[in-house]
């Protein structure tokens, strides 16, 4: 046995012991249909008898170039991370064995899986830059850094709901998701910035805290109300999609819209009543100082 049989051999041995990989196929198991007996390295010559496209398919000689296809379930890419993971530790101590050789796993579905931890690691790295960004932003604009800090949580707390359901449901992260959490993150920081623009406006009066966000709420609140519906209704028409991308669009934007607006509505106001610092007094009709 050569070599080259030896490490196709092993590498669909490989293959055969994952149990979400199935029926793979390498130039050897092509020989060995062939009429006759013995070995698959004294039966070479055959395979000149077989269509070319055929041959090609499993042996490019002109690239010294062997193929061990194999077929994969239909279960979701993220699933088969794990498999992925141990084929590919299996090929290097193959390949360690046959120096003259380079072992890989290639194909559209181990491309998905490589992309898809890319955009995880992206997801994770573009929305602390992000949130950071959001954070100076702010910071900078309304001149206060406890306001600045406040306003981070309610742009990350849609972020977080939505990965949170995605998780409870089994359901994995895909190209489209990270699209849908990019653009509603824009709509999560607009909801801030108008609800922080009049509490501005509203605390130049010189009124109590509590008073300036309830104003504030009433002030704005109706209105982002509004939006976030005409945003959900526009988004649950495309459920009607036949197209699944479309749909995984819909349902992201509906969840990170929906729990941004809750955060704006709920966590905003409260963590400024909190934390927004001291409350200032007001001068009642009798002359004597309120609370």
């Amino acid at each position: 046995m050569t070599s080259e049989e030896e490490a196709v051999l092993r590498s669909e041995a490989v293959l055969r012991s994952e149990p979400l990989l199935g029926n793979p196929l390498s130039i050897c198991d092509l020989i060995d249909a062939l009429p006759g007996n013995g070995e698959a390295s004294t039966r070479m010559s055959m395979l000149e008898l077989l269509p070319l496209q055929l041959k090609r398919a499993f042996r490019i000689s002109e690239q010294n170039r062997a193929v061990v296809r194999f077929r994969l379930q239909d279960i979701g890419i993220a699933s088969c991370g794990p498999v992925f993971e141990r084929v590919q530790a299996q090929l290097g101590k193959i390949e360690a064995r046959h120096d003259e050789f380079r072992l890989e796993l290639v194909g559209h579905a181990v491309n998905r899986w490589q992309n898809l931890y890319r955009i995880v690691v992206d997801l994770a790295f573009c929305r602390g830059t992000a949130s950071l960004i959001i954070f100076v932003v702010l910071t900078i604009v309304y001149r206060s850094l406890r306001l600045g800090l406040i306003s981070v949580i309610p742009n990350l707390f849609p972020l977080a709901m939505t990965g949170f359901l995605l998780w409870v449901f089994g359901q994995s992260l895909e190209i489209v998701s990270v699209c849908a959490f990019t653009v509603c993150l824009g709509i999560a920081v607009d909801d801030t910035i108008h609800f922080l623009t009049r509490y501005r406006e509203k605390q130049s009066v010189g009124v109590d805290r509590r008073q300036v966000i309830r104003r504030s709420f009433i002030g704005v609140g109706t209105a982002l109300i509004m939006t976030t519906m005409v945003l959900i209704i526009g988004f649950s028409t495309v459920l009607l999609s036949d197209s699944r991308d479309h749909r995984i669009f819909a349902i992201m934007g509906i969840l990170t819209i929906g729990s941004a607006l809750f955060a704006d509505l709920v966590f905003l106001p409260a963590l400024w009543l909190r934390f927004g610092g001291i409350r200032k007094s007001v001068v009642s009709g009798n002359g004597e100082n309120d609370a």
